[in-house]
């Protein structure tokens, strides 16, 4: 079965980014995946790969709790 294949919009429409420049701090600095080009202009991400990054990042705690 081929995976569902995500474009900027749909990243979007999930609220994962809101922005390019969002996108790529996720890139440089948080280990979202870069993405695959289908062109010079055409990047597309899968769906498992961004299943797999969000359950990567840690859980958020309620301030004054401990991590």
């Amino acid at each position: 079965m081929t995976p569902k294949l995500l474009r900027f919009s749909d990243l979007k429409e999930c609220g994962i980014v809101g922005n390019w420049p969002q996108l790529r701090r996720l890139v440089d600095k948080n280990g979202f995946p870069p993405g695959r080009l289908l062109g010079e202009n055409s990047r597309f991400w899968t769906e498992p790969e961004i299943d797999a990054w969000l359950e990567s990042r840690p859980l958020a705690v309620k301030r004054g709790e401990a991590a």
